[in-house]
């Protein structure tokens, strides 16, 4: 054997004794040498029977230490696998029992000793027996030259450790100097060297006294080497450090300890403080992180290593470090796309929205088949209340991804996007990456929330800011101002809802695929109520082990039309929920719950019973109602129009009147609180009507010896948009020529000063609200030919759509047929004719198959 130095001598075979039955005592880690005292502690498993039996003091045990470290030993385990066979022979100097009952003894290291066999290991694993051989060293080999010198460079190094450590009393080296024993002091050093736990048990194992003392020697060396080197670094750390930097000078020692030693960078126990250089090393090395993020990490680390710790700057970079390696870089959790399962999680739901869901599991099979694609921007846009947020969430169940939603609205710092740079303490990473970090993955989906109503100040443009963000061709490299490393969002499934486009910069608008998400229809809030919502909100309140609400269908006709008024359901969420919490009350009145009575005994259910709700209930459970459905007259005063307008929560009827009183001067006035938009479409009309009197059947000297006055009705409400061309122009054209419209009919279209009706925005929305009002027919301008395909069939059987290029045909149209004078049905001959005399003035009839064509204008 050498080892740095060490000569390798012939070995010897130990003297031995008498063979020895002792009591073997099982250690973890801990190497007990002769004439050394050490506590050790027992289990609960030993019990004050075992301790009279085995520990009595006087008696004697053998110490032997397992070979791996947090071993046990059990029936089923071989002893001399995971024991060493070498151990020390002790004296039970105390036995000591404490407050837990359990028992502890101060033993004393007498004699090392061979184990030859173990004696009825089966019977009992708490104290084996064994058959020992005992070492004895020969009187003859201590008188060895060799060993005489080794002793007495020993006893130098030993008092010159003393002298070298500040922790040893100056008294120790008065009692080394009358130690003349060599192996005894041997045994006596070794438990104080800096050395490990297989160093110990190998020096234990030597049974050659030269070669053991020659170990102990270079050991011995090592540790004046350290001890040394410690002491020149306290001479020059201590005039260096001033007295408020003396933490940092115990982190510096170590520092240069690590240098010079080169394998004291862990603890004792082999584990590494968390916030150590060292620490973040091994993290930084074990992650996923693209290579310019590595290379990053390594910087600040050198950086902060250099740092005082406790300073600002060391947990600015101690906090980057964190984030850094926190984000999950090698995550992605989507799962294997199914289609079926996709479209049964899409209709459970979600009721109705065929576009909608065709256009995601057209997305999923495209992913199904090349097994990756960049994550598309897709935009829902429609009123409050339609099902965006709840969308996004089931299209990442349909993945298989993580959820989450990032709110946009008021945000008017670009740092909330992109993050604050890391020039104070405070910054931290934009919203995107953090999302990113909370959802544990890099291929979530994430829902930006009300994206039109991003704000804009002096601080930046946050819109702006998105735009690398949601470019398929950017986000591959995507750079947060906080971490400054590119970081991939290409498999990031964006998705964006806003309640309109008119406030989303075009620029970011061009980035995502729109989606418009209209009103519902009165019989798709019917199935919702019904199939969904009701369901929940019982659910939600406590009742549904306890009572049967059922509605009747009027009642909830009556429900969405008298107490909402709404493109969504939120409204009808509330009001399903104020129903539920006063049936909730009954319950609980009459007995029929869970909950402690007041005098502390506890209500029994009662058996599940129905509760039907009427018509005539809604009043007592909610109030009278909160909205008067508008009724269609069944006549309308000269100059008096429908006209159809879109609004943010679905679309709406507006009736346009005309007065005229004579004698005037021909002074014309617009109410009803109107933007500019809508005051100009007024004056064209009245401008094409001047100009074309032969065609409106009006004259012009009438007009200039009446003064003209048309009000917009629900003058609070302000109002907005070229929609209200056709209606204003046939509103004026009823009132001049003194002919009234019919009560049936509604129109919507721009008007130009040529005559053409120009397309308009929102066709479904007022579409919809024609169909609640009892409208008919409804003309709209033939280029919105295209909106057909959105409205539903339900509605479009009831309802005749009649398309018109210019207001020669919304004449015919509005003046072709006889207004009834008497309040009547329609019989469905009369509708027959109706429409066989329109189509005969060649007015284009609705084509379900017409082709698509987006329009721009409201």
């Amino acid at each position: 054997m050498e080892e740095e130095g060490l000569i390798e001598l012939t070995e010897q075979k130990p003297k031995i004794s008498a063979e020895h039955i002792l009591k073997i005592v099982p250690v973890n880690q801990l190497v007990l040498f002769p004439h050394n005292v050490i506590p050790i502690t027992f289990g609960k498993e030993i019990t004050p029977a075992n301790v009279d039996e085995y520990l009595k003091p006087g008696g004697r045990v053998g110490v032997v230490a397992f070979r791996a470290p947090h071993t046990e030993l059990r029936k089923n385990t071989t002893p001399s696998e995971v024991l060493h066979s070498v151990g020390t022979e002790a004296k039970v100097l105390k036995v000591i029992r404490f407050p837990d009952n359990t028992y502890g003894a101060v033993i004393q290291g007498r004699r090392r000793f061979h184990i030859l066999d173990f004696v009825d290991q089966d019977s009992d694993v708490l104290f084996l027996s064994a058959s020992v051989s005992i070492w004895e060293d020969s009187p003859q080999d201590m008188e060895k030259v060799e060993i005489l010198a080794l002793g007495r460079a020993m006893k130098q190094l030993v008092q010159k450790a003393i002298a070298l450590s500040p922790n040893i009393p100056s008294e120790a080296a008065l009692f080394i100097e009358n130690v003349h024993d060599t192996l005894y002091l041997a045994d006596l050093i070794v438990p104080y060297l800096s050395i490990d736990f297989k160093d110990r048990q190998e020096l234990l194992e030597i049974d050659d006294i030269e070669l053991r003392l020659r170990k102990i020697h270079f050991f011995l060396t090592k540790e004046i080497e350290i001890l040394e080197i410690s002491k020149k670094i306290n001479t020059d750390v201590k005039t260096e450090v001033s007295k408020q930097q003396r933490k940092y000078f115990v982190r510096e020692q170590m520092r240069v300890l690590q240098k010079e030693l080169g394998d004291l960078d862990d603890k004792p126990d082999g584990s590494r403080p968390g916030n150590e250089p060292a620490d973040f090393k091994e993290r930084i090395d074990n992650s996923k992180m693209n290579a310019q993020a590595r290379d990053a990490s390594l910087r600040e680390l050198e950086r902060m290593s250099m740092m005082q710790p406790g300073s600002p700057e060391h947990m600015v970079s101690f906090t980057y470090l964190n984030w850094l390696l926190d984000l999950p870089w090698d995550v992605h959790t989507q799962t294997p796309i199914r289609l079926k399962e996709a479209q049964i999680v899409l209709d459970n739901d979600h009721y109705g929205l065929k576009k909608i869901k065709k256009r995601i599991l057209e997305f999923l099979a495209v992913c199904a088949l090349k097994k990756s694609l960049k994550g598309p921007i897709i935009l829902f846009v429609g009123p409050p209340g339609v099902g965006k947020t709840s969308l996004g969430k089931s299209i990442a169940k349909a993945l298989g991804r993580r959820f989450a939603r990032i709110s946009l609205g008021g945000v008017r710092d670009e740092a909330e996007i992109r993050g604050h740079r890391r020039t104070y303490i405070g910054s931290m990473p934009g919203k995107i990456v953090d999302t990113i970090k909370k959802t544990g993955s890099f291929d979530p989906v994430i829902l930006f929330d009300e994206i039109d109503k991003l704000a804009y100040d002096g601080r930046g443009d946050p819109s702006s800011a998105l735009l690398e963000v949601l470019d398929p061709e950017q986000n591959h490299n995507f750079v947060d101002h906080y971490l400054n490393v590119p970081i991939d969002l290409s498999k990031v499934f964006f998705i964006a809802t806003a309640n309109s486009l008119q406030t989303i910069p075009p620029p970011l608008r061009d980035r995502m695929e729109v989606i418009e998400l209209s009103s519902y229809t009165m019989d798709e809030k019917n199935h919702i109520a019904f199939d969904h919502l009701l369901p929940q909100v019982v659910e939600e309140h406590g009742l549904k082990e306890l009572v049967k609400i059922h509605f009747e269908k009027e009642t909830m006709n009556q429900l969405i039309q008298g107490y909402t008024r709404e493109a969504g359901l939120r409204m009808l969420k509330r009001e399903l929920a104020g129903i539920v919490r006063g049936i909730a009350r009954e319950v609980v009145e009459q007995g029929g719950s869970d909950e402690p009575s007041p005098t502390g005994k506890k209500l029994k259910k009662k058996p599940l019973k129905t509760k039907i709700i009427s018509p005539a209930d809604l009043r007592f459970y909610l109030g009278p109602k909160h909205f008067n459905e508008k009724k269609r007259p069944f006549l309308l005063p000269v100059g008096v129009s429908t006209g159809l307008a879109w609004t943010p929560v679905g679309g709406d009827v507006l009736f346009i009147e005309t007065a005229v009183s004579a004698p005037g001067t021909g002074k014309f006035s617009v109410t009803g609180q109107l933007g500019d938009v809508m005051k100009e479409s007024v004056q064209t009309a009245l401008a094409y009507i001047r100009s074309h009197t032969d065609v409106c059947g009006v004259s012009v000297q009438d007009m200039d010896k009446k003064d003209l006055h048309m009000h917009f009705p629900e003058g609070a409400v302000k109002k907005d948009g070229p929609s209200a061309g056709v209606a204003a122009f046939l509103s004026l054209v009823s009132q001049f020529s003194e002919r009234p419209l019919p009560s049936h009919l509604a129109m919507t279209g721009e008007i130009s000063l040529r005559g053409e009706v120009l397309p308009v925005g929102g066709i479904q929305e007022k579409l919809l609200a024609a169909h609640r009002y009892g409208i008919t027919t409804v003309m709209i301008p033939q280029e919105n030919e295209h909106d057909l395909e959105d409205i539903p069939a339900d509605v479009l059987k009831e309802m005749r759509v009649v398309l018109i290029k210019d207001v020669k045909d919304a004449l015919k149209v509005a003046f072709s047929t006889k207004v009834n004078t008497t309040p009547q049905k329609s019989s469905p001959a009369a509708k027959k004719a109706s429409s066989q005399k329109v189509a005969s003035q060649k007015t284009k009839t609705v084509s379900k198959k017409a082709p698509l064509k987006k329009g721009t204008r409201r």
